[in-house]
């Protein structure tokens, strides 16, 4: 009866604690940013520090920037660990040219169109009101890797 009950116990943390799935309605494109913290990108050693890089801001040749263009943001801890990156289309209008705009605090993005806004300080993009919070789409994430003072971004 005893070991019923812990396996009961242990069969539902298990269900409950299983990965969220981050719903975005940004289609997938490629993704790949070379980002040197020692130089040109020093500026996203603080914390809340964010920088924006379209097709008109990296180097065509190797590197990609998604649908609408990628928002690297370095949440609160100075770990390399704690910078996270977001396509910046808005994921209610599903286009190009309609992106956030992150705020003054540097807590949130925004889109200018539709209202929705996301946070940005836990590294999900998940979304706190607007339309997006009511049909539950997260910014597109993309994946951060560190290796000393480089950042490199893909999906």
């Amino acid at each position: 009866m005893k070991y019923t009950r812990i396996l009961a116990c242990l069969l539902f943390i298990t269900i409950s604690s299983c990965d969220k799935k981050y719903v975005s309605n940004i289609p997938n494109f490629p993704v790949y940013l070379e980002l040197d913290l020692r130089f040109e990108d020093r500026d996203l050693l603080s914390v809340q520090a964010y920088k924006v890089f379209t097709s008109k801001n990296i180097n065509q040749a190797i590197e990609k920037t998604g649908y609408g263009g990628v928002l690297v943001y370095h949440g609160l801890s100075t770990a390399a660990t704690s910078y996270y990156a977001f396509d910046i289309s808005c994921p209610h209008e599903a286009n190009r040219s309609v992106v956030v705009e992150v705020d003054d605090a540097g807590i949130y993005a925004v889109c200018p169109k539709c209202g929705s806004k996301y946070e940005l300080l836990n590294g999900i993009g998940n979304p706190v009101s607007g339309p997006s919070q009511q049909e539950g789409y997260y910014l597109k994430s993309y994946t951060v890797t560190a290796n000393g003072d480089k950042i490199i971004i893909r999906n």
